[in-house]
């Protein structure tokens, strides 16, 4: 009987992803140890790098979406397949909500304090069962919800003419993306309005997936592969993150864009997700390190965005304890904390990955035996 060939993926676009999850842990660390605050106190230098580092890393969930779409596109119509899937992604949330609640029930209610308030323990044990529904993270909510819809959309994807996949692409970029950018033009704004749209324009929505989603669909379906990255991409990913700095920074006042550049429906931060995606696919190399780290991406974001871990690791990180003057501290000190917060939650993940593998074993050991035995 011949062996069966498994086949490596590549680890290209697994980097990219890893890349991801640190912009993503980047762009928490400024949402929640007041960096950004303590910048804009010191002002000059220190402000204006430390809103060009977080603009460098806001591409993140776009990124995650685009690599999704890109792999997820060409799967043959099969729900029991697909559902598996999202079944094994929905256990790994439903076990990290499980244990870290209990960790912390045992800890104290004390490290629930969100907000000021302190739920009942009730109401922390409905929500640690129905981590999806209750949206104890949104991105993972909104991430299954689009995996559970995927096998249906895939279907026009992959059916509809590539002239027809360009206007469907054009007509969400206009609703989901340039819509929001109108309204933010002075003058436009009175003409068009966002009402409603929260979400939507934040880019934290399930259609904004699916949007990012068929854009890295269009990647995987028309767009060639090369036998190596062209370094254009990276020029463009480069360019768009030099725009928005600059618009974030007053360029074009008269406009008022600043504040749709930290908002991932900003058209420059898919783009910048495009491009990376275009340099990544064709960045040919197979490293089992490497696919190993990105398959912690899930557990990383989960851990360190739990609403209890989350407190202790920025309360331990709390840069009002450091003199932030110095831009270059600043800088080691940023990357430093994202490499240990990182380091720290993909060793759990692995962890875990270690312990669901040795159920999975057990499991079809366990029905090998009642095989034989019957």
């Amino acid at each position: 009987m011949p062996k069966r060939v498994t086949k490596t993926r590549d680890s290209g676009i697994e980097l990219l992803r890893i890349i991801a999850i640190f912009m993503v842990i980047g762009v928490h660390l400024f949402a929640y140890s007041h960096y950004k605050n303590q910048s804009i106190e010191i002002g000059g230098i220190v402000e204006s790098m430390s809103f060009g580092i977080r603009v460098l890393f806001m591409p993140c969930v776009n990124i995650f979406i685009i690599i999704t779409g890109y792999f997820m596109v060409k799967m043959k119509f099969n729900l029991e397949r697909a559902y598996k899937r999202v079944f094994k992604t929905y256990l790994t949330v439903l076990f990290y909500s499980i244990v870290l609640n209990m960790i912390f029930i045992i800890l104290g209610q004390k490290y629930y304090i969100i907000n000021g308030k302190t739920p009942t323990l009730l109401n922390i044990v409905l929500k640690m069962f129905f981590p999806i529904l209750s949206q104890q993270w949104y991105f993972m909510t909104d991430y299954i919800l689009l995996c559970l819809f995927a096998p249906f959309l895939n279907i026009i994807l992959q059916n509809i003419k590539q002239k027809d996949y360009k206007i469907l692409l054009c007509i969400s970029t206009f609703v989901m993306s340039i819509w929001f950018l109108l309204s933010n033009l002075r003058g436009f704004d009175h003409i068009v309005s966002n009402n409603g749209f929260g979400d939507i324009q934040a880019g934290k929505n399930l259609f904004s997936f699916m949007y990012i989603y068929m854009i890295g669909g269009y990647i995987r379906l028309h767009c060639r592969k090369n036998e190596s990255p062209k370094l254009l991409y990276l020029v463009g990913a480069f360019v768009c993150w030099i725009i928005n700095v600059q618009l974030g920074n007053g360029m074009l006042e008269f406009l008022e864009l600043q504040d749709m550049v930290l908002k991932f429906s900003n058209p420059l931060l898919i783009l910048s997700a495009v491009f990376l995606l275009l340099y990544f696919k064709d960045l040919h190399f197979q490293s089992k390190i490497v696919n190993t780290i990105a398959s912690t991406s899930l557990g990383v974001y989960v851990i360190h965005e739990f609403v209890c871990v989350r407190n202790v690791i920025w309360s331990i990180f709390d840069f009002r304890k450091v003199d932030c003057s110095n831009m270059f501290f600043n800088i080691v000190y940023i990357f430093s904390i994202m490499i240990m917060v990182f380091g720290v939650c993909a060793a759990l993940d692995l962890l875990r990955q270690k312990l669901f593998n040795l159920f999975k074993k057990k499991g079809k050991n366990s029905e090998s035996m009642s095989e034989n035995n019957g």
